[in-house]
């Protein structure tokens, strides 16, 4: 069986390297013995990440063009490489474009199935929610195949008629790194939220709020037996919101970092992980934070939301204590496990499974294969019908 062709649609997503799966399943499609070639349709700020990291061929898309261009040449260059899987990361922006797409496709009589993949839960409210749902609805006539993380289809899909798989989040890679000693009772604990703090949806004030309580209440506390808490925080930001970080002198701020150094930096400072989610943008939302930690031996605390609880479900991460949205409650359930703190729980006997590496073997490749076998029943058919036509038209 010849190998597989996918090209990438990744225009608006492909961003912080190594952080989602629009970067990460190029590069490890470029690497499969089970794929001849990878191209990745998207503008040319990205044109080095594309073809220097991830190794991917490239296909240019120029800056402020048309939809109807972008589409046409992604066709075109379908039709050109006898695409299997045209794989697009879809966003509201690139609506339209899946559209275009498709009708490109079916003029230039080319058989590629178009796999929608949707990477992230729909946090869209009032009627700006009921907008996205109908052009999402309408999506599906263009599309062969949904895809996304748990819930990710369903709060984008409440009506599905289109085939749907899941793709799970998971982790780059194993870190190459080794835990230091067990901490000592004296020495602070180290508590650790990973992920942007800038969008609005994130409701990110509750996070500062409960950072300076909790640290209002270390410097006030005279208990000589009362473990100091470290916190880290290590993501996008506002100024602002920098500066507000910045500012508590319990907090010590990364920024934003590569994930090899975000590894390396966690291994060094092992503590308690923190997944918060609020449930008014949030609440079905998995998170990717989930398997950072869990592949640190560390205690995650976590929002008490149908997102995380799924997820910790199917990863079947039974060490995490979920806490209601409530600044108070989230305070008290971090005094209480930072004065348990002992040290990295025993070590996650499912990472392997969830690495993406694993993610790519089991859920993305066999739905490649499985959509292209749909491929060439459609191109028999259609060559059958010519060929039928001839017939007639030479009789």
């Amino acid at each position: 069986m010849t190998a597989l062709r996918i090209l990438y649609v990744a225009p608006w997503v492909l961003g912080d390297s190594g952080a989602n799966a629009a970067d990460i399943f190029p590069r490890l499609g470029v690497a499969h013995p089970d794929i001849e070639k990878v191209i990745v349709a998207d503008f040319p700020k990205n044109k080095f990440h594309i073809q220097q990291r991830q190794g991917a061929g490239y296909l240019r898309l120029e800056w402020k063009q048309s939809l109807l261009r972008y589409a046409a040449r992604i066709a075109r260059k379908a039709k050109q490489e006898d695409i299997d899987i045209i794989h697009i990361f879809y966003r509201q922006q690139n609506a339209l474009l899946l559209i275009f797409i498709r009708i490109f496709l079916v003029l230039m009589n080319a058989n590629a199935q178009i796999l929608m993949d949707h990477r992230s839960v729909n946090l869209a409210k009032g009627w700006r929610r009921h907008r996205k749902l109908c052009v999402n609805f309408l999506m599906q006539l263009f599309c062969h195949r949904l895809a996304g993380n748990p819930w990710a289809v369903e709060t984008n899909h409440p009506w599905v008629f289109r085939k749907s798989h899941i793709i799970d989040l998971g982790y780059d890679q194993l870190p190459d790194v080794q835990f230091l000693a067990k901490p000592s009772s004296q020495s602070p604990v180290n508590v650790w939220f990973i992920g942007s703090l800038k969008p609005k949806n994130r409701k990110s004030d509750f996070l500062f709020e409960m950072f300076d309580q909790l640290t209002c209440a270390q410097m006030q506390s005279k208990k000589k037996s009362q473990r100091q808490i470290r916190f880290h925080v290590a993501g996008p930001t506002t100024k602002a919101q920098e500066k507000r970080l910045r500012a508590n002198s319990c907090v010590t701020y990364h920024g934003v970092m590569p994930r090899s150094k975000l590894y390396k930096t966690l291994a060094k400072n092992p503590g308690i992980g923190i997944a918060y989610m609020n449930e008014e943008f949030h609440g079905y939302a998995p998170s990717l934070k989930f398997a950072e930690y869990a592949i640190m031996r560390y205690p995650i605390l976590a929002s008490n939301t149908r997102g995380l609880q799924t997820q910790a479900e199917r990863m079947r991460l039974h060490r995490v204590t979920f806490v209601e949205e409530n600044v108070g409650a989230w305070v008290r359930q971090l005094q209480e496990s930072v004065q348990k703190y002992d040290g990295p729980e025993p070590e996650w006997s499912d990472a392997e499974t969830w690495s993406y590496p694993s993610i790519y073997d089991r859920q993305v490749l066999r739905l490649y294969k499985e959509m292209r076998a749909t491929r060439r029943k459609v191109a028999h058919s259609s060559n059958q019908l010519k060929t039928k036509s001839q017939h007639l038209e030479n009789s």
